[in-house]
């Protein structure tokens, strides 16, 4: 009997003891971090006040299901890193404070205010088997303020962390080889949530244990609904289609998966190079350029885009690389071989404030190089600046004075420079001193065409005579003829055809046109030498030496306003009866002066 008290006592005993077991709450396993979103500077205080009352009301919706990293933890955490309390992180840098602080899953996101508007993107990113994944975008709430956001967020939050219990049940499950209690699971989670991304995953892996990859296939496009960037899904994908060998697919997935760590700079590389192997060049660019603007600068994403766009004949592009690359790297500035490429490629596409910015550079560092200061000379020239650009390109002249082509930029830019002034013609005194200028300035080029007109190089030579008709045309167009018949005949005699195979191709323009203003300022300037001709003294042999050389121009005159009569067939035709009836004289002269031989 005495038994039964102790008996009794005992049996309260243990049924206090249950009872208080199972009125104590259990403490949650899982923990989370809610990180301030990603905001502009002027964004920045509203996107902390809403992480602020996301993490206080995902405590009270989901007390008993996560623990919540207070915010003083929270600070505690950034401040041992070297951050502000309320410090806004990048996305590699939130994922390292939630591994520094073995959390299994974190919220992180953009914040941004427009007006009235109020807008979040959230993501909550499972680091360790948690369940707990999901991506969204919410914008205002009802009233539209931070705090009314915050409600519906964390109210998304807490449905998504309530499916969170039954997919861990599911990938233990899974990982017991009980896929039937696996699925059914995972059935659980989606009727809590219908876009749960751990649902989808866990019954993912449950088919690729059964090897049912289509399935695999379509489970993990699921799981992109709730997260459209969620790395283990787009994982999944891509090398799903890898073993289909349809490479486009399987990197679109991992272009996709990329944006969700837009950071990571290797496997952007590696996703670059392979769509530069399979010459999908502009696609390459446009993957590093988003990469470049998260990590502005970065030496090795900028190197790679420049090797794409080089292989791809995309100049432009290339040029805009020379132009970040030397804007992040100032050093690059004292650096020839960098000067050199990028002064070419601006050259290219003809970027002239590029091109003033690395020549300016290169003469300042290189004052000695004359290549750098020929690119000097350019850049002022494509500004519209002639007389900068002489300067420099005598600067280069007197540093290799045996360099044709510098002699030919200078000879190019002194014609290019005289303009003749069409105001105030009318006053014949004061238009023959202006005339007179206009000569002296297009002559000063003579000396600088001669070492093109007499290169062995055929390119050089044709540029000189181009450059020489220029001159000349410009000269017959003031009305300078007598300079102009000069320059034009002495020009047709250097490029006078060699064969009749030498009557075709540029060079022949180039006879064709000087052709038309030498049989023009040749007529317009013919009356002084055939009256000089007609009032000459002496015997006859004086005056048939003085009309042979009258009459042989006029032949020559005549040929070549044939030649040129394309050009302006009027004109042309014009000028060709004033020969004509310098010609009628011929017999007459003949006649008078028995030339012999005769003149033909």
């Amino acid at each position: 009997m005495r038994a039964f008290p102790v008996m009794v006592g005992l049996t309260i005993a243990v049924a206090a003891t249950a009872s208080a077991q199972l009125a104590a709450p259990q403490q949650p396993t899982e923990r989370l971090l809610v990180l301030p979103f990603q905001a502009s500077a002027a964004d920045s205080a509203g996107s902390i006040a809403l992480a602020d009352a996301v993490r206080d009301r995902v405590t009270a919706l989901a007390k008993s299901r996560v623990l919540v990293v207070p915010k003083a933890k929270l600070c505690e955490a950034l401040k041992a890193s070297g951050f502000p309390c309320d410090g806004l992180l990048d996305d590699q840098q939130a994922r390292q404070l939630a591994r520094f602080l073995q959390v299994h899953a974190y919220v992180t996101g953009d914040f941004q205010k427009s007006g009235g508007n109020l807008t979040a993107s959230v993501r909550l990113i499972d680091i360790s088997s948690s369940g707990m994944a999901a991506s969204f975008t919410l914008t205002n709430g009802n009233p539209g303020t931070a705090l009314a956001l915050a409600e519906v967020i964390a109210q998304r939050l807490a449905t998504v962390i309530r499916a969170s219990e039954p997919i861990r049940d599911c990938n233990d499950d899974r990982k017991k080889g009980q896929f039937g209690r696996a699925r059914a699971d995972a059935q659980k989670a989606l009727a809590a949530d219908p876009n749960s991304v751990g649902a989808h995953l866990c019954l993912a892996t449950v088919y690729e244990a059964q090897r049912l990859t289509d399935s695999v296939l379509v489970e993990s496009q699921r799981a992109l609904k709730g997260d459209s960037l969620n790395g283990t899904a787009l994982e999944n994908i891509a090398r799903i289609y890898q073993q289909k060998g349809d490479t486009n697919r399987m990197l679109d997935a991992f272009i996709q998966q990329l944006r969700g760590e837009p950071r990571n700079v290797q496997k952007r590389l590696g996703i670059a190079q392979l769509l530069r192997q399979m010459k999908r060049d502009s696609a390459a660019v446009t993957l590093l350029d988003e990469g470049l603007k998260v990590t502005p600068g970065d030496p090795q994403l900028l190197d790679l885009k420049l090797t794409i766009c080089n292989e791809a004949g995309m100049y432009r592009c290339s040029d805009a690389v020379f132009v970040e690359k030397l804007q992040h790297d100032t050093v690059l500035a004292a650096d020839s071989s960098f000067l050199k490429a990028a002064i070419g490629a601006a050259q290219q596409v003809s970027d002239t404030q590029a091109l003033d910015k690395f020549s300016a550079a290169a003469v300042r560092h290189f004052p000695n190089n004359a290549s750098f200061i020929r690119s000097r000379a350019s850049s002022f020239e494509m500004r519209n600046q002639p007389d900068s650009a002489l300067k420099y390109l005598q600067m280069a002249a007197r540093l290799e004075p045996n360099d044709v082509g510098t002699s030919l930029q200078i000879a190019k830019t002194m014609i290019d420079r005289a303009v003749w002034d069409t105001a105030g013609q009318r006053d014949t005194v004061a238009v023959k001193p202006r005339r007179a200028v206009f000569v002296a300035r297009v002559d000063s080029a003579k000396v600088f065409l001669r070492p093109g007109l007499a290169s062995s190089d055929s390119t050089q030579r044709l540029a000189a005579a181009v450059i020489m008709l220029t001159g000349g045309s410009k000269l017959a167009q003031a009305g300078a003829y007598d300079a102009a018949y000069t320059w034009l005949d002495t020009l047709l005699q250097i490029i006078a055809p060699k064969n009749t195979a030498d009557t075709l191709g540029p060079k022949q323009q180039v006879r064709i046109n000087a052709s038309f203003w030498y049989g023009l300022s040749s007529v317009l300037t013919l009356a002084k030498p055939y009256k000089e001709m007609t009032e000459i003294k002496g015997s006859n042999a004086v005056k048939c030496t003085a009309a042979r050389a009258v009459f042989d121009r006029l032949e020559r005159t005549k040929s070549a306003m044939l030649l040129g009569r394309r050009v302006h067939p009027p004109t042309a035709d014009q000028m060709l009866g004033f020969v004509s009836q310098y010609e009628k004289a011929k017999p007459q002269v003949q006649k008078a002066w028995k030339c012999s031989p005769p003149l033909n």
